[in-house]
């Protein structure tokens, strides 16, 4: 399923831009050239174009930095600073396009959308779209030349962004949990991962199952074609960070709901996975295994949250379910290290 990797240029201010680059370089060029008030600017900026978090508010007033462009504030009359969102992405840049066209900017986009089943490793020795996560651990114990990897890898998760995921992979092993590599990567990806949490909440489904959803597989293709589980293993890491990084900053998702999404990640949460497991013999439920490998990535080891206690949950089908793994505690965690 091809992703919306769009560049765009702005005549006479940028070229190559993504879409937060984009959105800031107009708001911040019509700032320049009006010195206008928060009132005036907001409404020619007004929060709908954005969404549900705000488009540009004052910096002092900010209650979800991550959500905000917080490195470059803008100035604009009476000394007031203001800051301008970071959250777009292919469900709001139609109308922010249509705004800044109006307002007089000629713009053009350099169409990037990736199918991301593609073979694009053609300058190097591997090919991440063919590796599983086993596979690719092997790898990175016989690495080389670290920088021509790193630049191998870079390439690949450019050309293959459901791949972002592989970059976690790589910095947990090579640097020390320290996420330089991923954490140099992921304005693109910020941009196609970006979930809100209504989009799990409201539809009372698992990660695992949105995932498959996005990139438009059912369960028995993951199940029985190896290079679709791959690719599916790879976005559902991708999508969890981000997904992890937004919903501790929604205040529309409160520690219990996030401790019923870390849970829902079982095949009885996807469509007719039962009917799978039973048809196929299935013993192990692999999506537990492959969310708690990918919990782990991100900075948050399950095995921590056992301390041999049963912990209820409310799943986000509103299912309630006991579990060995205190996810009301990890969701705490996770709040308290991404707000």
């Amino acid at each position: 399923m091809a992703r919306d990797y769009t560049r765009y240029t702005v005549k006479g201010l940028g070229e190559n831009l993504n879409k937060r680059q984009l959105v800031f370089t107009i708001v911040k060029d019509w700032t320049s050239k009006n010195n206008p008030t928060l009132e005036e600017l907001q409404a020619a900026f007004p929060d709908s174009i954005q969404g549900s978090k705000g488009f540009i508010v004052k910096l002092s007033e900010v209650k979800d930095t991550k959500r905000f462009n917080m490195q470059e504030p803008l100035t604009i009359k009476n000394g007031n600073c203001i800051v301008v969102s970071n959250q777009w992405g292919s469900k709001n840049i139609d109308t922010f396009l249509t705004t800044a066209n109006k307002l007089g900017y000629i713009m053009g986009q350099v169409s990037k959308n990736i199918e991301t089943k593609a073979n694009s490793a053609t300058d190097a020795d591997f090919d991440i779209t063919k590796l599983s996560l086993r596979e690719f651990k092997k790898l990175l114990n016989n690495i080389k030349d670290k920088e021509a990897f790193e630049k191998s890898l870079t390439k690949q998760v450019e050309m293959n962004i459901d791949f972002w995921s592989y970059m976690l992979v790589y910095d947990s092993h090579i640097n020390d949990n320290t996420l330089i590599l991923s954490m140099d990567n992921m304005d693109d990806a910020a941009d196609v991962f970006q979930i809100e949490w209504w989009e799990i909440g409201d539809a009372e489904q698992s990660l695992a199952q949105f995932v498959m959803d996005k990139i438009d597989y059912d369960f028995e293709e993951v199940q029985l074609d190896d290079e679709k589980r791959i690719h599916y293993i790879a976005s559902f890491g991708s999508y969890l960070y981000f997904s992890l990084v937004n919903f501790a900053g929604d205040y529309d998702c409160e520690d219990g709901d996030l401790a019923g999404f870390l849970a829902s990640n079982d095949h009885t949460m996807t469509r007719d996975g039962e009917d799978v497991f039973d048809t196929h013999s299935i013993g192990d439920d692999w999506i537990v295994t492959m969310a708690d490998q990918w919990l782990m990535y991100c900075g948050f080891d399950s095995s921590d949250y056992d301390d041999g206690e049963e912990y209820g949950v409310h799943l986000v089908n509103a299912e309630f379910k006991e579990f060995g793994i205190d996810y009301l505690r990890m969701a705490e965690d996770i709040r308290a290290h991404f707000e």
